[in-house]
């Protein structure tokens, strides 16, 4: 039987066993970590001069990852002054976009000092011989110990006196990047890289944006920010083209990796100190349900030590189900955190079960003649920018891991292949030959048969019924005046606090307007928009992309600043329209 845990109690396991990077000594992180290649690509990228986002889902190793740089780079004079900044408090702020007018500024404000204060604290690190005279002239003469205290009250939500005010006022983009000059000179550094980790704010997406204009500002000949982001809820703005300013750096690592079984077990034999007390057939099979995220592992292999379980079978069966319904409900979470995507999730949870029941199906065959089938190409995956959203949303929650080159058999027959949680498929007994009883190790070998040579085919019309397809959208905006959901579609006024809502119908003709009837495109553009971009067939097609500007750049003698003028033009007529 399994330990009867108290489920308070059973999240405290959790919480402690997870390890979460934020809060491993410095100390004990870099002893922990694995030594591999697809690791030191991530730290070589995070080092080096250019933009770099690291991308992938919670628990992946991005924070990890971005501590540890920060780590080598203060141990070795030689490599730049790496400042490390974390804003995974940055939802403390997210109440005053609903009680002070000056919100954006605010936040804005409390970026800036995070910098600078990690900033400060990183030099005392490296050198200890600094006087605080030298310091606070370094600082430009701004008062560290204020600044603490303008992070603490903006994270409180309390206001800030009248001195704080005063420091705030010396909070521009231009001081900042003189301070951290000021601060690399001090630390003999011939350079500076910005690791600004939990950069997707997606609780607050007027934050995220505000967030990235500041992170393209900051970038300068002697200043490279780096930032850590999701892969579906990451919004970037109008001024920030991420696929133009940097290197997109993915740290998940794929279960088809030839040395994936050898990068978790260093990972784990680094963490767990009684690892080799668990058998080897569980390991792997608890490698693979963990699906590539290091965290997952550890936590699964820690339930495994701590339960009393009848057999081994039956203890892997249920730490595997909580797993996968875990990751589920972390996927369903996301609407709590970005309400107009609750339509997109509902979706995309119906489109995942439904690939693992064919994968299953699928698999079943491929059994039977020595192979195994774990990817599924999915055609028009990305040509509907609902349904790439969607796509991109089980990614982030690390339910599918899309392999990153896209594959074509003309036109008409591009594919995009993925590969659904493995903890799913386990959980749906898609590893189980008719022949052998089923057992870790059984289990086991199947995964580590060779691949089928081609991947299960599947067009979106396959997967989700067309009415579906057709009704894929943002859902209807909450209030604007205290962010409550509607309760219906007919609602005049909010229930919550009264105020009049935008008319349903207004805001539906606005996000069928096609695209080229903006008012302020030139003709160039509008022909330009028709015949070279048809993923925008619409104003709704346009907002629900990630990188508009991407898209917009496709089309010949459309660059940057084409592109940024009419990101600028489009969301200015919606804000205008829906006022």
């Amino acid at each position: 039987m399994v330990k009867i845990v108290d489920t308070i109690e059973q999240d405290l396991l959790e919480e402690a066993i997870e390890q979460r990077a934020d809060f491993i000594p410095s100390g004990d992180l870099k002893a922990e970590t694995a030594d591999n290649d697809i690791f030191n690509k991530v730290i070589d990228s995070l080092i080096k001069r250019q933009t770099t986002l690291i991308v992938g889902p919670r628990g992946c190793g991005k924070t990890h990852m971005m501590r540890y740089a920060s780590i080598l780079c203060q141990e070795n004079e030689s490599k730049p002054f790496a400042v490390y900044v974390s804003f995974n408090r940055y939802y403390r702020l997210e109440p005053l976009l609903t009680s002070k007018i000056d919100a954006i500024n605010l936040f804005h404000s409390w970026v800036l000092a995070r910098i600078v204060v990690s900033s400060y604290e990183t030099i005392k690190e490296i050198n200890h011989e600094l006087t605080d005279e030298d310091l606070f002239e370094s600082l430009n003469y701004l008062d560290v110990n204020s600044l603490g205290n303008v992070i603490n009250q903006l994270e409180k939500g309390i206001s800030l006196t009248e001195e704080e005010q005063l420091e705030v006022r010396k909070l521009s983009i231009s001081n900042v990047k003189n301070i951290i000059d000021n601060l690399r000179v001090l630390s003999g550094r011939t350079r500076t890289v910005l690791l600004l980790d939990d950069a997707a704010l997606t609780l607050t997406p007027e934050y995220m944006k505000e967030f990235f204009d500041i992170f393209r500002t900051l970038k300068s000949p002697h200043i490279s920010p780096k930032a850590s982001v999701y892969p579906g809820t990451t919004e970037y703005g109008a001024r920030f083209h991420p696929t133009q300013e940097g290197d997109f750096i993915p740290v998940w690592i794929s279960v088809e990796e030839p040395l994936y079984s050898e990068i978790m077990e260093d990972i784990a034999k680094k963490r767990i100190h009684n690892f080799n007390d668990v058998p080897i057939e569980v390991r792997e099979y608890l490698k693979f349900a963990a699906f590539g995220i290091p965290r997952a592992f550890l936590g699964m292999m820690q339930e495994f030590l701590a339960g009393d379980f009848k057999t081994q079978q039956q203890g892997l069966n249920r730490i595997v189900q909580h797993h996968i319904e875990a990751r589920i409900e972390e996927f369903r979470s996301i609407k709590l955190k970005s309400p107009k995507l609750k339509k997109l999730l509902e979706t995309g949870e119906s489109v995942f079960d439904t690939i693992c029941k064919e994968v299953k199906i699928n698999n079943s065959k491929a059994i039977e003649s020595g192979h195994k089938q774990l990817r599924v190409g999915v055609s028009d995956a990305q040509t509907n920018p609902y349904v790439e959203r969607m796509f991109n949303l089980l990614i982030e929650a690390g339910l599918l891991f899309e392999i990153p080159e896209v594959v074509s058999h003309g036109s008409q027959r591009g594919y995009t292949r993925y590969i659904p949680h493995l903890s799913a498929l386990l959980n749906k007994k898609a590893f189980i030959s008719k022949e052998k009883t089923a057992s870790a190790k059984t289990t086991i070998d199947i995964i580590k048969s060779p691949s089928t040579k081609h991947p299960l085919r599947r067009s979106i019309s396959t997967l989700m019924a067309k009415d579906e397809l057709e009704s894929l959208a943002f859902n209807l905006p909450p209030c604007g005046s205290c962010g409550m959901d509607r309760i219906n579609q007919s609602q005049k006024f909010c229930h919550n606090c009264g105020s009049e809502l935008i008319d349903i119908s207004t805001f539906e003709q606005c996000m069928a307007l096609p695209i080229h009837t903006v008012p302020g495109l030139t003709t160039w553009q509008m022909n330009k928009i028709k015949k070279e971009i048809p993923k925008f067939k619409n104003i709704g097609d346009f907002l629900s992309s990630q990188d508009p500007s991407k898209e917009l750049r496709q089309a010949k003698r459309i660059g940057k600043v084409r592109a940024e003028k009419i990101i600028k033009l489009v969301t200015g007529f919606v804000d205008d329209f829906l006022q």
